[in-house]
């Protein structure tokens, strides 16, 4: 345990004393994470660099073990290989994000290196052989040990990525996972496990005091991508040696937020029909953002769920199988809970994904068809009260809610004004609604047009799914050349024979 120990204070003294030396670089580099993306949450420029000094951290007392002889250092370096997959592919995944914060890469670009990197660690000796179950005896994978491995750490990676939004909150919950996998690492005599963990947990505390809310310095994609690499790795070690029934569920339960997180958001964009690598505001901290907490208090609120997984967890390593299975059903339940609270959930949400996402396609190709109904209505109109009213009487059939039409008409028969608003009905108070305005501006002779269409859905912007909106530019081009058209044939004596010419050619 003094081994553990010295790691532990050499690491944290290492973060807290190179994180600020590291901002101060960041600042001076310009590497700065200025907030202007909608789904950021901060409104100052900060420097994005901190994975470096996390890093550095990491690395101290790892090194040291080369120049102190005794029995955990020993057996730490007896495990060449896997020492060799941690090393390179920390370093490699450090790298990686220093090259992303400062110069953007794109995100495929990012998975592949990944994934690259995943492969490395396979064939050193990072392999999930095997999944045990509290049901029954552990399930060999065979062939599938390889993918499975790679979907493992790849996963892992971005779910650490995908969670860092907050001041503190990637850095926390990643202390929370390695604090139980350094205890799985002791209860197991894991010497490669407990070190590795409890050097990067030293890390992380130093790299905290900077990085919690009001944040100084943010870890960047440098220290996302590595923080997740070492879990991963880390786990699987953990899970290899482990004499407990659910071997890698511990540590996926250890890291159950972030996967939680990332399972969801993979699902809500795939089920939209969305860039699953593209960046959005609709995480977890987001929504609980959204609700009315404040920074700390969503921080707060995800740590203690961490706890409350880690709980879990370690209730786990002594549990029999009877127990251990009320123990994972229990957490199930509870994430579900969260989940459905959260509105992740909601049947209405799923219902606009499923048919605007995984049946784009046919729903687009249903709702262009009723959109040419109503082009066809308004070109057969013979009044334009009746082209406003056709727009009007078929917006349910396009998905549009309320419909506004404001026209002021001059002819040579005098000033004329429509003001239609429909469909009548249902109350629509409960929100504000989401307008699309198309202006109706027309003017040819002594006939001037002017005023709007406007077209009104009452949910939020981000349940729309609008891949047709040219498809309303439409609909109001029609309802204009139709209105010319009547309003040109009802003053076609008064107009003289030059715009009668002008209307032939």
């Amino acid at each position: 345990m003094l081994t553990y120990f010295v790691a532990f204070l050499l690491s944290a003294s290492c973060s807290f004393v190179l994180t600020p030396l590291v901002r101060n670089l960041g600042i001076r580099l310009g590497t700065m994470d200025d907030g202007s993306e909608a789904r950021k949450v901060h409104d100052r420029p900060i420097p994005r660099v901190g994975g470096v000094a996390i890093a550095v951290a990491f690395f101290l007392p790892v090194i040291g073990l080369f120049f102190w002889d005794n029995l955990v250092s020993e057996r730490y370096l007896a495990d060449a290989p896997r020492v060799a997959g941690l090393v390179l592919g920390a370093v490699g995944m450090v790298a990686l994000g220093l090259v992303d914060d400062v110069h953007d890469l794109r995100a495929r670009t990012k998975l592949v290196v990944q994934i690259l990197f995943a492969v490395a660690a396979w064939f050193l000796g990072y392999q999930i052989v095997k999944i045990a179950s509290p049901f029954g005896d552990p399930i060999a994978l065979g062939w599938l040990s390889f993918p499975v491995t790679l979907l493992w750490i790849v996963g892992i990676v971005n779910a650490i990525n995908l969670i860092d939004g907050l001041d503190g909150l990637a850095s926390g919950i990643a202390l929370f996972a390695v604090i139980i996998l350094f205890m799985l690492g002791v209860l197991n005599r894991n010497v490669i496990v407990g070190l590795t963990a409890i050097a990067l947990a030293g890390a992380l505390v130093g790299f905290l005091r900077y990085n919690f809310n009001p944040a100084s310095i943010f870890m960047g994609d440098s220290g996302s991508l590595f923080i997740g690499y070492v879990l991963a790795v880390t786990a699987i070690s953990g899970s290899a040696k482990s004499s407990t029934v659910v071997s890698l569920t511990i540590p996926l339960l250890a890291l159950g937020l972030p996967v939680m997180d990332t399972t969801l958001t993979v699902l809500r964009r795939f089920l939209a029909g969305k860039n699953l690598f593209a960046a959005d505001r609709d995480h977890v901290h987001h929504r609980l953002l959204d609700r009315g907490m404040s920074h700390r208090q969503a921080v707060l609120v995800l740590y203690g769920g961490c706890a409350f997984l880690g709980l879990g967890a370690l209730m786990l390593v002594y549990a029999n199988s009877l127990l251990s299975a009320v123990i994972l059903t229990v957490m199930a339940l509870g994430a579900l809970s969260f989940s459905w609270g959260l509105g992740y959930l909601s049947w209405e949400e799923m219902r606009l994904s499923v048919r605007y996402g995984l049946f784009r396609q046919q729903a687009l190709r249903d709702r262009l068809d009723a959109i040419e109904k109503v082009v066809d209505a308004v070109r057969k109109a013979r009044t334009v009260e009746e082209a406003i009213d056709r727009v009007v009487d078929l917006a349910p059939g396009i998905g549009v809610d309320h419909v506004q039409c404001r026209l002021e008409v001059e002819a040579t028969k005098g000033p004329r004004r429509f003001e239609v608003d429909g469909p009548p009905g249902e109350d629509k108070e409960r929100q504000e609604p989401y307008r699309l305005v198309r202006p109706l501006v027309w003017g040819l002779g002594s006939i001037r047009v002017s005023g709007f269409l406007a077209f009104e859905w009452y949910c939020p912007r981000e349940q729309l799914h609008l891949p047709e909106a040219g498809s309303y530019d439409w609909i109001t081009l029609v309802l204009r050349d139709r209105i010319l058209e009547l309003m040109t044939n009802d003053d076609i004596d008064t107009l003289g024979p030059k715009l009668t010419h002008q209307l032939r050619s």
